[in-house]
Protein backbone atom coordinates (compact mmCIF):
# COMPACT_ATOMS: atom_id res chain seq x y z
CA UNK A 1 0.00 0.00 0.00
CA UNK A 2 1.49 3.58 -1.02
CA UNK A 3 1.46 5.70 2.07
CA UNK A 4 2.00 9.32 2.21
CA UNK A 5 5.95 8.60 3.33
CA UNK A 6 6.13 6.38 -0.04
CA UNK A 7 4.60 8.97 -2.47
CA UNK A 8 7.02 11.64 -1.36
CA UNK A 9 9.90 9.47 -1.36
CA UNK A 10 9.13 8.25 -5.13
CA UNK A 11 8.65 12.24 -5.94
CA UNK A 12 11.96 12.72 -4.72
CA UNK A 13 13.77 9.88 -6.06
CA UNK A 14 12.21 10.94 -9.44
CA UNK A 15 13.58 14.59 -8.74
CA UNK A 16 16.72 12.96 -8.67
CA UNK A 17 16.54 10.82 -11.84
CA UNK A 18 15.88 13.98 -13.47
CA UNK A 19 18.91 15.90 -12.30
CA UNK A 20 20.82 12.85 -13.19
CA UNK A 21 19.86 12.64 -16.74
CA UNK A 22 20.39 15.99 -16.87
CA UNK A 23 23.78 16.13 -15.46
CA UNK A 24 24.48 13.00 -17.50
CA UNK A 25 23.30 14.15 -20.86
CA UNK A 26 25.35 17.80 -20.65
CA UNK A 27 28.15 16.03 -20.03
CA UNK A 28 28.04 13.73 -22.86
CA UNK A 29 26.94 17.10 -25.18
CA UNK A 30 29.58 19.03 -24.41
CA UNK A 31 32.09 16.41 -24.26
CA UNK A 32 30.93 14.86 -27.65
CA UNK A 33 31.48 18.83 -29.31
CA UNK A 34 34.76 19.03 -27.56
CA UNK A 35 35.85 15.94 -29.91
CA UNK A 36 38.34 16.68 -32.64
CA UNK A 37 36.91 16.50 -36.16
CA UNK A 38 33.63 16.48 -37.65
CA UNK A 39 30.32 15.20 -37.80
CA UNK A 40 29.35 15.78 -41.02
CA UNK A 41 33.31 14.38 -42.18
CA UNK A 42 31.21 11.39 -44.08
CA UNK A 43 28.99 13.77 -46.00
CA UNK A 44 31.54 15.01 -48.13
CA UNK A 45 30.05 18.53 -48.40
CA UNK A 46 31.94 21.99 -49.09
CA UNK A 47 30.81 25.38 -49.75
CA UNK A 48 27.46 26.84 -49.67
CA UNK A 49 25.88 23.33 -49.24
CA UNK A 50 28.45 22.27 -46.19
CA UNK A 51 27.26 25.88 -44.75
CA UNK A 52 22.89 24.78 -45.17
CA UNK A 53 24.02 21.22 -43.56
CA UNK A 54 25.56 23.51 -40.20
CA UNK A 55 22.89 25.84 -40.46
CA UNK A 56 20.23 22.89 -40.81
CA UNK A 57 20.89 21.45 -37.59
CA UNK A 58 22.12 24.53 -35.54
CA UNK A 59 25.79 23.66 -35.58
CA UNK A 60 26.72 27.43 -36.65
CA UNK A 61 25.46 28.65 -33.31
CA UNK A 62 27.69 28.95 -30.92
CA UNK A 63 28.33 25.99 -27.89
CA UNK A 64 26.54 27.44 -25.64
CA UNK A 65 23.32 28.44 -27.40
CA UNK A 66 23.30 24.64 -28.76
CA UNK A 67 23.51 23.52 -25.42
CA UNK A 68 20.75 25.39 -24.55
CA UNK A 69 18.46 24.74 -27.29
CA UNK A 70 19.02 21.09 -26.88
CA UNK A 71 18.41 20.94 -23.11
CA UNK A 72 14.91 23.17 -23.88
CA UNK A 73 13.92 21.11 -26.43
CA UNK A 74 14.79 17.91 -24.22
CA UNK A 75 12.61 18.90 -21.23
CA UNK A 76 9.84 20.91 -22.84
CA UNK A 77 9.18 19.24 -26.30
CA UNK A 78 11.01 15.31 -25.71
CA UNK A 79 13.11 16.07 -28.89
CA UNK A 80 16.36 15.19 -28.64
CA UNK A 81 17.04 16.26 -32.26
CA UNK A 82 17.64 14.85 -35.33
CA UNK A 83 19.92 12.27 -36.91
CA UNK A 84 22.98 13.33 -38.60
CA UNK A 85 23.08 10.12 -40.78
CA UNK A 86 19.73 9.52 -41.96
CA UNK A 87 18.74 13.25 -41.76
CA UNK A 88 15.20 13.69 -41.25
CA UNK A 89 14.81 10.87 -38.59
CA UNK A 90 13.99 12.29 -35.42
CA UNK A 91 16.11 9.92 -32.56
CA UNK A 92 13.30 10.48 -29.50
CA UNK A 93 10.83 7.82 -31.30
CA UNK A 94 14.12 5.75 -32.36
CA UNK A 95 15.79 5.39 -29.17
CA UNK A 96 12.04 4.94 -27.48
CA UNK A 97 11.74 1.94 -29.33
CA UNK A 98 14.86 0.45 -29.33
CA UNK A 99 14.93 1.36 -25.51
CA UNK A 100 11.65 -0.82 -25.00
CA UNK A 101 13.74 -3.76 -26.73
CA UNK A 102 16.83 -3.55 -24.58
CA UNK A 103 14.02 -3.51 -21.83
CA UNK A 104 12.89 -6.36 -22.76
CA UNK A 105 15.97 -8.41 -23.47
CA UNK A 106 17.20 -7.00 -19.77
CA UNK A 107 13.69 -7.91 -18.05
CA UNK A 108 14.53 -11.63 -19.16
CA UNK A 109 17.83 -11.18 -18.12
CA UNK A 110 16.46 -10.39 -14.84
CA UNK A 111 14.11 -12.88 -14.74
CA UNK A 112 16.81 -15.30 -15.09
CA UNK A 113 19.36 -13.49 -13.15
CA UNK A 114 16.56 -14.35 -9.80
CA UNK A 115 14.92 -16.99 -10.58
CA UNK A 116 17.73 -19.16 -11.38
CA UNK A 117 19.79 -17.87 -9.04
CA UNK A 118 17.71 -17.86 -5.87
CA UNK A 119 16.97 -21.45 -6.88
CA UNK A 120 20.51 -22.35 -6.76
CA UNK A 121 21.00 -20.76 -4.02
CA UNK A 122 18.06 -22.36 -1.50
CA UNK A 123 18.77 -25.71 -3.14
CA UNK A 124 23.12 -25.39 -1.95
CA UNK A 125 21.55 -24.00 1.20
CA UNK A 126 19.32 -26.96 1.75
CA UNK A 127 21.36 -29.66 0.96
CA UNK A 128 24.55 -27.84 2.50
CA UNK A 129 27.90 -30.02 2.25
CA UNK A 130 26.55 -32.67 -0.04
CA UNK A 131 27.35 -33.50 -3.43
CA UNK A 132 24.30 -31.01 -4.74
CA UNK A 133 26.18 -27.93 -2.84
CA UNK A 134 28.96 -28.63 -4.42
CA UNK A 135 28.18 -28.54 -7.89
CA UNK A 136 25.99 -25.80 -7.67
CA UNK A 137 29.09 -23.96 -5.74
CA UNK A 138 31.14 -24.66 -8.38
CA UNK A 139 28.91 -23.77 -11.50
CA UNK A 140 28.19 -20.31 -9.56
CA UNK A 141 32.06 -19.35 -9.36
CA UNK A 142 32.56 -20.29 -12.75
CA UNK A 143 29.37 -18.27 -14.20
CA UNK A 144 30.76 -15.12 -12.29
CA UNK A 145 34.22 -15.52 -13.11
CA UNK A 146 33.30 -15.35 -16.52
CA UNK A 147 31.99 -11.79 -18.48
CA UNK A 148 28.84 -12.09 -20.63
CA UNK A 149 30.09 -12.13 -23.91
CA UNK A 150 32.37 -15.02 -23.33
CA UNK A 151 29.04 -16.92 -22.04
CA UNK A 152 27.64 -15.51 -25.32
CA UNK A 153 30.47 -17.12 -27.29
CA UNK A 154 30.60 -20.38 -26.07
CA UNK A 155 26.25 -20.60 -26.03
CA UNK A 156 26.87 -19.81 -29.59
CA UNK A 157 29.20 -21.92 -30.42
CA UNK A 158 27.36 -25.15 -28.93
CA UNK A 159 23.84 -24.28 -29.83
CA UNK A 160 24.04 -22.77 -32.93
CA UNK A 161 26.86 -23.86 -34.59
CA UNK A 162 27.70 -27.91 -32.69
CA UNK A 163 24.19 -28.42 -32.55
CA UNK A 164 23.51 -27.83 -36.05
CA UNK A 165 26.50 -29.77 -37.14
CA UNK A 166 25.38 -32.47 -34.92
CA UNK A 167 21.37 -32.71 -35.67
CA UNK A 168 22.04 -31.60 -39.12
CA UNK A 169 20.31 -28.37 -38.69
CA UNK A 170 16.97 -30.26 -37.32
CA UNK A 171 17.69 -28.55 -33.87
CA UNK A 172 19.94 -25.50 -33.50
CA UNK A 173 19.38 -21.81 -32.22
CA UNK A 174 18.90 -19.53 -34.80
CA UNK A 175 21.08 -16.06 -34.65
CA UNK A 176 18.85 -13.17 -35.59
CA UNK A 177 16.00 -11.31 -34.74
CA UNK A 178 12.24 -11.19 -36.22
CA UNK A 179 10.59 -8.22 -36.55
CA UNK A 180 11.24 -5.62 -33.63
CA UNK A 181 10.85 -7.95 -30.61
CA UNK A 182 11.73 -11.06 -31.39
CA UNK A 183 10.12 -14.16 -30.14
CA UNK A 184 10.83 -16.28 -27.13
CA UNK A 185 12.65 -18.93 -29.09
CA UNK A 186 15.02 -15.54 -30.29
CA UNK A 187 15.62 -14.06 -27.32
CA UNK A 188 16.03 -16.91 -24.37
CA UNK A 189 19.59 -17.51 -24.74
CA UNK A 190 21.14 -13.57 -24.99
CA UNK A 191 18.93 -12.83 -22.03
CA UNK A 192 20.29 -16.07 -20.34
CA UNK A 193 23.85 -15.08 -21.45
CA UNK A 194 23.76 -11.57 -20.22
CA UNK A 195 21.90 -12.64 -16.79
CA UNK A 196 23.53 -16.05 -15.86
CA UNK A 197 26.73 -13.92 -14.35
CA UNK A 198 24.27 -12.26 -12.18
CA UNK A 199 22.30 -15.63 -11.31
CA UNK A 200 25.73 -16.94 -9.74
CA UNK A 201 26.04 -13.75 -7.86
CA UNK A 202 22.68 -14.22 -6.33
CA UNK A 203 23.16 -17.79 -5.77
CA UNK A 204 25.84 -17.54 -3.54
CA UNK A 205 24.32 -14.64 -1.44
CA UNK A 206 21.29 -16.47 -1.37
CA UNK A 207 22.80 -19.54 -0.14
CA UNK A 208 24.43 -17.30 2.93
CA UNK A 209 21.72 -15.85 3.56
CA UNK A 210 19.41 -18.79 4.11
CA UNK A 211 22.10 -21.18 5.82
CA UNK A 212 21.56 -18.09 8.19
CA UNK A 213 18.52 -17.84 8.66
CA UNK A 214 17.62 -21.81 8.60
CA UNK A 215 19.37 -21.43 11.70
CA UNK A 216 17.17 -18.52 13.76
CA UNK A 217 14.63 -19.77 16.42
CA UNK A 218 11.81 -19.17 14.97
CA UNK A 219 12.68 -21.90 11.92
CA UNK A 220 13.15 -24.51 14.86
CA UNK A 221 10.04 -23.56 16.26
CA UNK A 222 8.34 -23.71 12.71
CA UNK A 223 9.70 -27.08 12.37
CA UNK A 224 8.31 -28.08 16.13
CA UNK A 225 5.13 -27.34 15.29
CA UNK A 226 4.72 -29.97 12.58
CA UNK A 227 4.81 -27.65 9.29
CA UNK A 228 5.73 -29.29 6.04
CA UNK A 229 9.38 -28.41 5.18
CA UNK A 230 8.51 -26.58 1.84
CA UNK A 231 6.25 -23.73 3.83
CA UNK A 232 8.76 -23.55 5.76
CA UNK A 233 11.64 -22.84 3.47
CA UNK A 234 9.44 -20.63 1.61
CA UNK A 235 6.94 -18.96 3.33
CA UNK A 236 9.14 -18.25 6.29
CA UNK A 237 13.42 -18.92 5.89
CA UNK A 238 13.14 -17.64 2.11
CA UNK A 239 11.26 -14.34 2.69
CA UNK A 240 13.88 -12.89 5.37
CA UNK A 241 16.72 -14.37 3.42
CA UNK A 242 15.61 -11.79 0.40
CA UNK A 243 16.57 -8.78 2.19
CA UNK A 244 20.65 -9.34 1.54
CA UNK A 245 19.82 -10.22 -1.98
CA UNK A 246 17.45 -7.08 -2.63
CA UNK A 247 20.24 -4.62 -1.52
CA UNK A 248 23.02 -5.99 -4.77
CA UNK A 249 19.76 -6.03 -7.08
CA UNK A 250 20.17 -2.36 -7.75
CA UNK A 251 24.09 -3.09 -9.24
CA UNK A 252 22.76 -6.32 -11.18
CA UNK A 253 20.38 -4.19 -12.70
CA UNK A 254 22.93 -1.33 -14.01
CA UNK A 255 24.83 -4.32 -14.84
CA UNK A 256 22.51 -5.74 -16.89
CA UNK A 257 21.56 -2.68 -18.36
CA UNK A 258 24.81 -1.75 -19.46
CA UNK A 259 26.02 -5.07 -20.50
CA UNK A 260 23.28 -5.17 -22.82
CA UNK A 261 25.60 -3.28 -25.15
CA UNK A 262 27.34 -6.35 -25.95
CA UNK A 263 25.55 -8.55 -25.82
CA UNK A 264 22.93 -6.92 -28.50
CA UNK A 265 25.83 -6.41 -30.81
CA UNK A 266 26.83 -10.09 -30.62
CA UNK A 267 23.08 -11.21 -31.24
CA UNK A 268 22.06 -8.58 -33.69
CA UNK A 269 19.76 -7.47 -31.21
CA UNK A 270 18.18 -4.02 -32.20
CA UNK A 271 18.51 -2.43 -29.16
CA UNK A 272 19.54 0.60 -27.37
CA UNK A 273 23.24 -1.27 -27.32
CA UNK A 274 23.19 -2.30 -31.01
CA UNK A 275 22.46 1.15 -32.28
CA UNK A 276 25.23 3.02 -29.67
CA UNK A 277 27.83 1.06 -31.37
CA UNK A 278 25.90 1.81 -34.73
CA UNK A 279 26.20 5.57 -33.57
CA UNK A 280 29.84 6.06 -32.69
CA UNK A 281 31.11 4.32 -35.93
CA UNK A 282 28.97 6.56 -37.95
CA UNK A 283 29.96 9.99 -35.97
CA UNK A 284 26.21 9.80 -35.58
CA UNK A 285 26.94 12.30 -32.45
CA UNK A 286 23.10 13.37 -31.52
CA UNK A 287 22.35 9.27 -31.08
CA UNK A 288 25.60 9.11 -29.30
CA UNK A 289 23.74 11.71 -26.82
CA UNK A 290 20.57 10.31 -26.92
CA UNK A 291 21.16 6.72 -26.25
CA UNK A 292 22.75 8.19 -23.23
CA UNK A 293 20.08 9.72 -21.82
CA UNK A 294 18.18 7.04 -22.11
CA UNK A 295 20.41 4.42 -20.50
CA UNK A 296 20.82 7.43 -17.50
CA UNK A 297 16.97 7.06 -17.16
CA UNK A 298 16.54 3.43 -17.29
CA UNK A 299 18.98 2.89 -14.56
CA UNK A 300 17.32 5.27 -12.39
CA UNK A 301 14.22 4.21 -12.56
CA UNK A 302 15.90 0.62 -12.09
CA UNK A 303 17.35 1.28 -8.99
CA UNK A 304 13.97 2.92 -7.66
CA UNK A 305 12.23 -0.24 -8.85
CA UNK A 306 14.26 -2.19 -6.71
CA UNK A 307 14.21 0.36 -3.57
CA UNK A 308 10.42 -0.07 -3.44
CA UNK A 309 11.01 -3.54 -3.28
CA UNK A 310 12.02 -3.79 -0.13
CA UNK A 311 8.66 -2.32 1.21
CA UNK A 312 6.99 -5.10 -0.28
CA UNK A 313 9.33 -8.28 1.03
CA UNK A 314 9.46 -6.29 4.64
CA UNK A 315 6.11 -4.47 5.35
CA UNK A 316 8.49 -3.42 8.69
CA UNK A 317 10.48 -1.16 6.32
CA UNK A 318 8.89 2.50 5.41
CA UNK A 319 9.89 5.69 3.85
Amino acid sequence: MLTRGTLIYISQRLVLIVFTVLAVSSAVFLGIHRLPGDALFNEHLHGTEYQNVLHHYGLDLPLWQQYTNYISGMFLHGNLGESFVNRGVQIAPLVLREATVSAEVGLFALIFTIGLGMLLGVVAAVRQNTWVDYVLSTTSVIGYSMPSFVIATFLILFFAVWLDNTTQGAFYFKIGWTGTYGSIGEIWLPAFALGFPYASIVARLTRASMLEVIRQDYIRTARAKGLRETVIMVRHALRNALIPVVTILGPLAIGIITGGVIIENIFGIPGLGKEFATSILNRDYNIVIGVFTMYAALIGIANLGVDLLYVVIDPRIRY
